[in-house]
């Protein structure tokens, strides 16, 4: 192996994995990441970076904290919405709620249907196994012991979590112990990259393998653009505290993340209107439209301490509850406290109702123009439509019968309509109430050089040019069913691999019966 001068720009869920094996490898690695350390860049009424690491809050990744990007989006035409994601080291794996579900083996076949076979469930399945350490099935084929990221399932023993999973039993679902091991959909518990209610976020996971290797972290770096020689990538250009910085290198990265990443490329002259032209810069965004039902639950039910903000998840196979996959995520602390940190903190949960395999499609606006960073472009098809609506009276069925309504004092949504609300009720309710679940992906896709909305190939290298890659879930042709989170951590891992087959010319990279 030749060893080789490469930048990573992001130091997230993607960026750190990447650069951790590749320095494990003998690359001289500069990772850059525009964020600082959580310890430096503390949200209002932090005390410490262990009050960042708490699980149970999501505050370090609200908009307008110093740990997040902001961006101003757009979820249907007219509706406008405020998104954050993580700008610190471990970048969104560092300030999210801990849900680590992988993505399902009907995902990897979606992908591997546009991107070729590397990306299938058993050729992943490595990158998988590699990243964690799995508590609870250890010694199960499908999952690892021994890698950096610890996975822990909540014990789902508290009186919420059980009687969530019992309806939803009664409403058809399967229990589904191990969710992350590539079986039928159903109900269970989450998986979650957490241990004592510490998150472990990319930045805390790969620390050791990091401090083994010579890849140097440059942090509070934002990088602009690309730097080219004709068509080769030949380094960046950044903006730090003391100006300009401008580093050279054999290869460039891109871990930004489905939204900066394709802004840094059309920055670089890589889109639709640039010199190097790919019409697919920034199109096919694709991510999941969620709604959440408010309810209050009485006094004495929800669990005084619990070890994540959210605890079981139900997802839908096609054609069960609705024509297209669900999932309804149950948390057992309140929003007022998941948002604000203080577990003290009263009021009403939301139990979100989400799309999980969205067929319209969104884009981010890298070139500017209409003050709209992201147009989401939710809800396009009828059919979409239609399935929110069956999957939000599917929570409204969880919530007032069978177990749970034992423990629900009022629902929102019923105080408001009647526990049947008509289409069109819902219709309303849905448009004032819809969001994002914070999971995109698609915005610079995976596909041949003759396909007109691809942007990289299968190894993640930008069509057209030399020496620049994608590597982050800016290449997965749609989104994952269940989350984006440990499916970032495989793609660096996965690319990792990939880079290393090219390098040694052994193919289309490690498939699972090589681990």
């Amino acid at each position: 192996m030749t060893a080789r001068r490469i930048i990573v720009v992001g130091a997230g869920g993607s960026g750190i994995p990447l650069a951790a094996r590749l320095g494990a490898a003998g690359h001289e690695v500069t990772l850059v990441e525009a964020g600082a350390p959580r310890g430096d860049a503390s949200p209002a009424g932090a005390t410490s970076v262990d009050g960042l690491r708490d699980v149970r809050s999501v505050r370090a990744g609200l908009p307008d904290e110093p740990t997040a990007w902001t961006y101003a989006a757009e979820i249907t035409p007219g509706r406008a919405y405020r998104v954050a994601r993580g700008r610190t080291l471990g970048g969104s794996s560092a300030v999210n709620g801990g849900y680590f579900l992988r993505a399902h083996p009907d995902d990897f076949a979606r992908w591997a249907a546009v991107a070729g076979p590397e990306w299938g469930w058993e050729a992943c399945l490595g990158a998988l196994r590699r990243l964690e350490s799995d508590h609870d099935f250890p010694h199960a084929a499908v999952h690892g012991a021994h890698g950096p990221v610890p996975v822990i399932r909540d014990p789902g023993t508290d009186a919420v979590t059980t009687s969530f999973v019992a309806g939803a039993v009664l409403q058809g679902a399967v229990v589904e112990a191990d969710k992350n091991g590539g079986g039928p959909s159903g109900v269970g518990t989450l998986p979650c990259n957490a241990l004592g209610g510490e998150r472990w976020g990319t930045d805390r996971a790969y620390r050791a393998l990091l401090g083994d290797t010579a890849v140097q972290v440059r942090s509070g770096l934002d990088v602009r653009r690309v730097l080219w020689r004709g068509d080769q990538a030949v380094g960046i250009e950044a903006m730090g505290v003391d100006g300009i910085v401008r580093i050279e290198a054999d290869e460039v990265v891109l871990c930004a993340g489905a939204i900066e990443t394709p802004r840094l490329l059309v920055r670089s002259g890589v889109g639709p209107d640039g010199p190097r032209r790919l019409t697919g810069v920034g199109r096919g965004l694709s991510d999941h439209a969620a709604v959440s039902v408010s309810w209050r639950a009485r006094p004495g039910f929800l669990p005084p301490t619990p070890m994540t903000g959210w605890t079981a998840a139900w997802n839908t196979p096609a054609g069960s509850i609705a024509v297209h996959p669900l999932e309804l995520l149950l948390p057992v602390l309140p929003t007022a406290a998941l948002v604000s940190g203080d577990l003290a903190m009263d009021g009403p949960l939301d139990l979100r109702v989400s799309l999980s395999t969205p067929v319209s499609r969104g884009f981010v606006n890298a070139g500017g123009g209409d003050g709209v960073d992201i147009h989401y472009g939710y809800l396009a098809a009828e059919s979409e439509r239609h399935a929110l609506r069956q999957g939000v009276r599917a929570a409204l069925a969880l919530l007032t019968r069978g177990p749970m309504a034992d423990l629900v004092e009022t629902i929102e949504l019923v105080e408001r309509f009647g526990v049947g609300p008509t289409d069109e009720q819902l219709d309303e309710w849905i448009g004032t109430h819809l969001a994002t679940a914070l999971h995109s992906a698609g915005t610079a896709r995976m596909g041949p050089a003759d396909d007109p909305d691809a942007v990289v190939d299968t190894h993640g290298r930008v069509h057209g040019v030399e020496g620049l890659r994608v590597a982050d879930a800016s290449i997965l042709p749609v989104v994952p069913s269940r989350g984006t989170s440990n499916t970032a951590v495989m793609l660096g891992e996965r690319v990792a691999e990939l880079m290393a087959c090219e390098e040694s010319g052994s193919g289309r990279g490690a498939r699972a019966s090589d681990r």
